[in-house]
């Protein structure tokens, strides 16, 4: 737990616990998709990536994502290409199952979400929509000039 005496580290802890919530939240009701999975199709849509970028780019490692990349594979939502440019070189492109299975995702996340929403008031609506922009605020790297005000 975190003391009492420094809001921020307290502050921090409740930011993380309710992530933590949300994130049960729409595993519970809504996407039945792993995370790790969708985030790596959500990459995906943008164009074709070698199992070691896409490592790099979700934090695990290289062993890791060729199994989630075969699970995915399995599922029809991506397929290995060879690299254009270099034969050697193998790159993993999501298909249109995987993309109609993402969009699928999304929605269920954004209608679970809005669902929930709804029921709020006025000042609570206007306190998620700032705790979201603080959030986007949070997540930029330092190195692109984004530090606390």
């Amino acid at each position: 737990m975190a003391k009492r005496g420094n809001p921020t580290e307290t502050l921090s802890a409740e930011v993380a616990a309710a992530v933590t919530e949300v994130a049960r939240l729409l595993l519970r009701e809504g996407v039945h998709v792993n995370r790790s999975a969708l985030s790596v199709l959500a990459t995906l849509r943008a164009g074709p990536k070698r199992i070691t970028d896409l490592a790099a780019s979700e934090y695990v490692s290289q062993p890791g994502m060729t199994t989630l990349v075969s699970r995915l594979e399995d599922e029809g939502w991506v397929e290995r290409r060879p690299d254009a440019g270099d034969g050697r070189v193998v790159n993993v492109a999501i298909t249109k199952a995987g993309i109609a299975m993402l969009e699928k995702a999304l929605a269920a996340r954004t209608e679970v979400l809005q669902k929930r929403i709804e029921l709020l008031g006025p000042k609570e609506r206007q306190a998620l929509a700032d705790a979201a922009d603080a959030l986007r605020t949070l997540t930029q790297d330092v190195a692109e000039g984004r530090r606390g005000r």
